[in-house]
């Protein structure tokens, strides 16, 4: 009895704390994995042979998963989830494109390798032509088999590639007939396109109304909503944002397309900066748009990148909340700037990339040096930029009157100290803010003050053949926002010498080749 109850304990220790998308990859040279058993083996050949063809030509890996649920877990998550843990792609240059079809939860998800040459705006028509239509029908197979083909298609010609004709494509020609299919043959909204061209204008509303509805998709209680979020920066008077919203029924034009005509449109009245959110209820694609000096480097844009990525996740479960988290991130890009990189980051990353000269040259003296810099740009005295007068720099117990309760909050956490400037002549007033290293606190998603730690704790750790998960729990202690999510953690990789590994081999061995995914990529539901 206890050597049962021993190996019933040992069995659930072994299996509870395994991450959700910890799914075993197909068998070696097989691509498709049909965990709801509702593909016919037709489709499943027809998906392996593409993909096949794919990997050998060396225009990148196509992994494919049909699962019926993920359990309640984000889809997009989920899927980036089995890319790592699949390692769709080849290492050396992350090419992979994992297609994953929850049948019951009625989403699909494109997820691009971090190397891959395919863009979003790809994906999205992918995702609306050949996933979404197809699953609309409830054909499971032709939506597989159609999206593969073409992802195949785009991938070959990412790489500059031919598109690799398919036997289907025979069919009732004869044995010596052929004929090049063609799979970028455009099908057109003519509603939206008339948009797209400039041939029509897009609604002209009311100063006070912030929202284009090109597919009358919005309730009047919606709408109502996404005005008054809006309305602050507009009250503001530093600027403008503003919602586009269609639903798109087939894949031209693209989101791209009519956000920047929309863009062009708006330029053209509005002489303050302005941002754009835009959003597909068809295919499920958001986009911000954002003034070129408000994202001036690397960095900001992949912070806007990110933002889109949750504005596709939360609309896709309620619309109006992942607009206006959309609008919050842009209002912000748009009256402050979009957060500059932690300096400890940025300090972090250029010792590991300098490490050896800096050794050399002393890491203790450029340290100081720079403590020093910063030192001195602080005291230094300050003129009122409206009479041109010498301020006095205010003390601790004076400047509390300036700094609203965001700041105050900041100097109580001491993430962030700030000096107040006073001129005596103009009573003009100048908050600087001067945030301090290694604070442990971040910027808060919903009051956007930097008083929320995060801590971390490990569910799942990762192995040489499955990735980890990790919990990350969030709190402001100014507004009390509290939000919890898991992340994966990449497999740990072998070294070189260990490089025959069977999950690591390349084409030739005609499985995965250990690539990766930050989640980039496309979004559908039906």
């Amino acid at each position: 009895m206890r050597s049962a109850l021993g190996a019933v304990a040992l069995f659930v220790a072994s299996t509870s704390f395994a991450a959700p998308w910890d799914i075993a990859p197909p068998p070696r040279g097989e691509w498709v994995r049909d965990d709801a058993g509702r593909l016919p083996n037709g489709t499943l050949q027809a998906v392996n042979a593409i993909a096949a063809a794919l990997d050998s030509s060396g225009a990148g890996q196509l992994g494919v998963l049909v699962i019926s649920s993920t359990g309640g877990h984000n889809p997009r998550d989920f899927a980036t989830g089995v890319f790592n843990s699949w390692g769709v792609g080849h290492a050396s240059s992350n090419d992979g494109i994992l297609l994953m079809v929850a049948v019951d939860d009625r989403k699909a998800e494109i997820i691009l390798g971090d190397g891959s040459r395919v863009t979003r705006a790809q994906t999205d028509v992918i995702m609306r032509d050949d996933v979404v239509a197809h699953m609309k029908q409830k054909d499971l197979a032709g939506a597989v088999l159609s999206a593969s083909r073409s992802l195949d298609g785009v991938m070959r010609r990412a790489v500059g590639k031919t598109a690799a004709p398919h036997p289907a494509d025979n069919a009732g020609l004869g044995p010596n007939s052929f004929t090049t299919p063609v799979y970028d043959t455009q099908k057109v909204d003519d509603a939206l396109d008339a948009y797209a061209r400039g041939d029509t204008h897009f609604p002209e509303r009311s100063p006070r109304t912030w929202v284009v509805d090109l597919s009358e998709v919005l309730t009047s209680s919606q709408r109502a909503q996404l005005d008054v979020a809006a309305s602050d920066i507009y009250a503001s008077s530093k600027g403008r944002t503003f919602f586009l919203v269609f639903h798109g029924r087939e894949p031209h034009p693209t989101i791209d397309e009519l956000t920047r005509r929309f863009v062009s449109q708006v330029a053209r009245l509005s002489a303050q900066s302005f941002a754009v959110i835009a959003y597909d209820t068809g295919s499920g694609a958001g986009r911000i748009w954002l003034p070129e000096d408000r994202q001036p480097g690397a960095w900001e844009r992949s912070q806007r990148e990110l933002a889109e990525n949750q504005l596709q996740r939360a609309a896709s479960r309620e619309l109006v909340t992942g607009l206006v988290e959309a609008q919050r991130f842009a209002q912000t890009a748009i009256t402050t700037g979009i957060p500059s990189r932690p300096t400890a980051e940025v300090l972090a990353e250029g010792f590991r990339e300098f490490k050896w000269p800096l050794a050399g040259l002393g890491g203790g003296l450029v340290i100081a040096l720079l403590i020093m810099l910063q030192r001195w740009n602080r005291n230094r005295g300050r003129d009122c930029e409206t009479c041109n007068v010498p301020m006095q720099r205010l003390g601790e117990d004076r400047e509390d009157t300036f700094l609203d309760e965001r700041q105050q909050a900041e100097e109580r956490v001491k993430s962030v100290d700030y000096d107040v400037w006073h001129c005596g002549r103009c009573r003009s007033v100048r908050v600087l803010d001067y945030s301090r290293w290694f604070s442990g606190y971040a910027r808060c998603k919903s009051c956007h003050a930097k008083t929320m730690r995060s801590t971390s704790t490990t569910i799942t750790h990762a192995t040489e053949y499955s990735s980890g998960l990790v919990q990350i729990d969030e709190h402001c202690t100014h507004c009390n926002y509290r939000n919890s999510y898991t992340r994966t953690t990449p497999r740990i990789t072998r070294s070189s010498s260990s490089s025959s590994s069977s999950w690591s081999s390349g084409s030739s061995s005609g499985g995965f080749g250990g690539g990766s995914s930050s989640g980039g990529g496309s979004s559908g539901s039906w």
